[in-house]
């Protein structure tokens, strides 16, 4: 489901995990986005702000999943260490 969110609609991304920040900055290339789509004329703008508000929140998501991962390797770690 979070991978859909990250695809189609990137700013729901930093709602769900309270980054107010990111959605901020997310929001505004992604309304950008959504504002040349509406205008014909700068359809073909559109994909570069959506491009850019995509791989923001694929750069934070992917910082998220390392760290959680780092964290739960140094937890393993620690445990074997005590043993």
């Amino acid at each position: 489901m979070i991978y859909l969110a990250l695809i189609f609609i990137p700013p729901i991304y930093f709602i769900s995990r309270k980054k107010w920040g990111g959605f901020v900055f997310n929001s505004i290339f992604y309304g950008l986005a959504c504002l040349c789509v509406f205008s014909i004329a700068l359809i073909f703008v559109a994909p570069f702000f959506w491009l850019i508000s995509f791989i923001h929140a694929t750069l934070v998501y992917k910082k998220e999943s390392t760290e959680r991962n780092i964290n739960l390797l140094a937890t393993k770690m620690a445990e074997k260490m005590k043993q």
